[in-house]
């Protein structure tokens, strides 16, 4: 019987070697340049004893944010494409708005739609699917982070000066919730 106190794998993870492929974000999957891989928090319950509260696993898990950095294009339009998500979903101006959020997005109903049959509108259509691609140190992918129903909840603002005296590329940071990641390796 093999020994599995030893490690087989001798090789650190590093920094550099990903890649974040958004589904519905295909020019800021792009140009992105930071990406996390999100903290998770199981909860605990308190169990009152007499001499001492004991602690005992809870039943939720609380999972953080997904957070990435990206460069923006010179005509926005990956800065645009995830500004409609979000406006789509939060304050549409016009009702066409709110259909072209729901005419977007991973589901099969989308794709439907796309494919110039009559557009059917689906909530699920909001969110979207996620993968962090891991590379090892020979640049093979080993590891997939796959994030399930996103959406985004935050987006930077860009700062225009005429004080500026080097060129700065703008970079835009964004959040995401989701529903949960899960962990594939890749063979």
């Amino acid at each position: 019987m093999a020994d599995t106190s030893q490690p087989t794998v001798f090789d650190y993870a590093t920094g550099t070697q990903w890649r974040l492929a958004f589904n519905r974000l295909p020019k800021t999957t792009w140009f992105c340049t930071t990406a996390n891989v999100p903290g998770i928090t199981l909860g605990e319950a308190m169990y009152p004893t007499p001499m001492s509260d004991m602690f005992i696993t809870g039943d939720k898990l609380t999972f953080e944010t997904l957070n990435i950095t990206f460069i923006v294009d010179e005509e926005l339009q990956n800065y645009r494409e995830l500004w409609d998500w979000i406006t789509g979903i939060g304050f549409p101006v016009k009702h066409s708005e709110w259909e072209t959020a729901l005419s977007k997005g991973d589901s099969v109903v989308s794709k439907f739609a796309a494919s110039g049959s009559k557009a059917t509108y689906s909530e699920s259509n909001l969110y979207s699917d996620a993968t962090l691609i891991v590379y090892n140190s020979k640049n093979i992918p080993k590891v997939e982070v796959k994030f399930k129903n996103m959406f985004p909840t935050s987006l930077s603002s860009l700062e225009y000066s005429q004080e500026l005296t080097d060129v700065e590329y703008f970079k835009a940071s964004a959040s995401f919730r989701y529903l949960y990641y899960e962990f594939e390796t890749s063979t």
